[in-house]
């Protein structure tokens, strides 16, 4: 295990990212011990007491359904435009052509405020487009939904109430490659630095050295923001510049993690996977058999990090395993097509990979030696695929 951080450059960014508490959850507009809506009221949704998972998938034409994984019943969506590319938060998932983004609501999202958790349920639907097309990153908090283009430089971010309620009401707008809510900030990586700004669109403090911005994820920890010789980790106490070790040259250029955890992954070239703990400020490398399609942490107590490799097996590394230096590894046999898109999703007890040509979505025990729980035919080829809910 590689362990290395510095001070960011620059003075402290003097952020006061701090999380609402309950009592001023913005969710919960006009909550209080002197109203009658209950504690974690959102408007026009119901309260669960666990994750109501679903999986979201669209096929080439736009074709939109939805799954519900507790019941298994099925339903259509609108249409949407043919999609060309995808991202999701675990409840919106967006969908791009070369000339448009569309934004579609899964009606299911957890929201954690870290000593419990808040599960909703919600009429999945097309809440509207924004005029940006091109590849396309989504990241959210509790009060903004951010779009990223980062072919085109360009950024916005959404009222995220205000989506919910199926209006698309864009707050902010920015030449960027990373747009990041944390708080009720925006971290932004742009022209070799990261900045932070208020939701006016005042920066606050200094901009801290991050040559090459590309790829960034929000975690439990702080906003992370790759950079090309490491990363940047933004929190309440202000910012740091994460280094990779000396001499590497496989930076990762996007990160995935399971909702809210300190712990995300990248993939290291074709070299297996690099794994950034926001919260130690370290990196890890993970070494495995066959170059990597994708990864993403799960950061639980076995350190789980499971990933699609270039021949489409599932791969599981249970990275905190005291027996080996390496981690123990479990593969399944190749469940998806070598080529083309790894649609990969994970919550707290299974993963999910899609195979885009059949529409067969595979749920995986990744606890459990990467066994393949069951298998899901959704009855059409995927081209945009998430779970929501987690």
């Amino acid at each position: 295990m590689n362990h290395r951080s510095t001070p960011a450059v620059g003075a402290a960014l003097g952020l006061t990212l701090l999380l609402a508490a309950c009592s001023t959850d913005p969710a919960t507009p006009g909550a209080s011990a002197t109203t009658d809506r209950p504690h974690g009221y959102v408007e026009g949704a119901r309260e669960a007491r666990e994750p109501q998972l679903r999986l979201l998938a669209v096929d080439p034409d736009g074709r939109t359904t939805i799954r519900d994984l507790l019941t298994g019943e099925s339903s259509a969506l609108d249409t949407v435009d043919a999609p060309t590319h995808a991202a999701t938060d675990g409840r919106f998932l967006v969908t791009s052509d070369d000339d448009r983004t569309t934004i579609t609501d899964g009606g299911a999202w957890t929201v954690d405020h870290g000593d419990h958790t808040h599960y909703y349920a919600a009429e999945p639907r097309v809440v509207g487009h924004v005029d940006r097309g091109g590849a396309v990153d989504v990241h959210s908090s509790e009060t903004a939904t951010t779009l990223t283009w980062p072919d085109h430089g360009e950024a916005v971010a959404l009222d995220r109430e205000a989506l919910g309620q199926g209006e698309v009401e864009e707050v902010l707008r920015v030449e960027a490659s990373v747009l990041l809510p944390f708080g009720d900030r925006f971290v932004v990586g742009a022209d070799d630095t990261v900045t932070v700004l208020d939701r006016s669109g005042r920066a606050v403090g200094d901009a801290v050295s991050c040559s090459e911005p590309a790829g960034g994820i929000v975690t439990r920890a702080g906003a992370v923001v790759g950079c090309s010789d490491g990363a940047v980790v933004a929190d309440e106490a202000g910012a740091t510049t994460v280094p990779l070790p000396d001499g590497t040259t496989d930076r990762p250029t996007s990160f995935a993690a399971r909702a809210g955890r300190p712990t995300v992954a990248g993939v290291a070239g074709n070299g297996g996977a690099w794994l950034l703990d926001a919260r130690e400020h370290s990196w890890r490398h993970v070494a495995s058999e066959r170059p990597l399609r994708a990864v993403t942490a799960v950061d639980d107590a076995d350190g789980h990090v499971v990933a699609v490799d270039d021949t489409g097996r599932v791969v599981v590394v249970a990275t905190a395993d005291p027996t080996s230096t390496s981690g123990r590894t479990a593969t399944t046999d190749p469940l998806v097509t070598a080529d083309g898109p790894a649609l990969l999703q994970v919550d707290a007890q299974r993963a999910y990979v899609a195979d885009p040509t059949t529409g067969s979505v595979h749920e995986i025990d990744f606890a459990d030696d990467a066994r393949v729980a069951r298998t899901i035919e959704l009855g059409h080829p995927v081209a945009a695929f998430a779970e929501v809910g987690r």
